[in-house]
């Protein structure tokens, strides 16, 4: 029953339709109408639910998979071939693609995130090449950050989408950590904040170590003409990200 859901959602139907059969010769004759119905109306709800759920070019980017599938490549290197088969995609270097790959793990969280870095970074390959120099873990922090940056302004839905990417390529982001979690919390989605406040917590507290204060660090800002992290900020940051620790735990033990 499993692998017959399973082929549905790739919407392969000629192969539901035979593990149907197959499914259906198994069961004595008494249970083969409910069995055939239920499985009918399980079919519907999984296709029309594929449907709703993702967009046409979704679609294909899964189909591509597939068809990686059947000319036998490898699990582990079908997301990646999806980036290097993709125009704008395939100029950037391979071991980039392949740490952001591994970093981004599942299927759908690669097409994903090509979609939406498509949508809303249209020279997108231009600054990628940018990122991309350099190592694979210091490419993947400034990848992370510039997510960051540029999930600022974005509408609320897609601001998360691009937070999550940004802290599953780099975990140790605190920012991307707390713009997520301040996202969750105020939509009251308190489960998922309260871990991401810890994280973030945790790791602003390391960040704190070696900051200048406010009057070492004016002097070389007004030099720079750019606004510079101190201690004195990073604890006003952390102070309200621990409130935020403190509601959600609350909350979140209450239910």
């Amino acid at each position: 029953m499993e692998g017959i859901l399973a082929e549905a959602g790739s919407l392969d139907f000629a192969g539901i339709f035979a593990r149907v059969l197959d499914f259906l010769a198994d069961l004595d004759s008494g249970w083969q109408l409910w069995a055939g119905g239920g499985i009918c109306l399980l079919l519907l709800w999984r296709v029309v639910h594929e449907r709703l759920a993702t967009t046409a070019e979704h679609r294909a980017l899964r189909r591509q998979y597939k068809k990686l599938a059947k000319a036998g490549v490898a699990e582990w290197e079908r997301p990646y071939r999806l980036f290097t088969g993709r125009e704008g995609w395939n100029v950037l270097p391979g071991g980039f693609l392949m740490e952001l790959t591994s970093r981004l793990i599942e299927r759908d969280k690669v097409i994903d995130f090509i979609l939406l870095a498509e949508e809303f970074d249209q020279a997108q390959s231009l600054q990628f090449a940018r990122l991309a120099k350099g190592d694979p873990d210091t490419a993947m922090r400034d990848l992370s950050a510039f997510l960051t940056d540029f999930a600022e302004g974005l509408p609320a839905p897609k601001m998360v989408a691009m937070l999550g990417f940004a802290v599953q390529i780099d975990p140790e982001n605190h920012w991307a950590l707390i713009d997520l979690a301040t996202e969750h919390y105020v939509a009251k989605r308190f489960a998922k904040a309260l871990p991401l406040l810890e994280q973030a917590i945790s790791l602003g507290e390391q960040v704190m170590v070696g900051l200048p204060r406010d009057r070492d660090a004016r002097g070389r800002a007004l030099a720079s003409h750019a606004q510079r992290l101190t201690i004195e900020k990073m604890q006003s940051i952390l102070k309200v990200a621990g409130e935020m620790y403190e509601d959600c735990a609350e909350r979140v033990g209450a239910k």
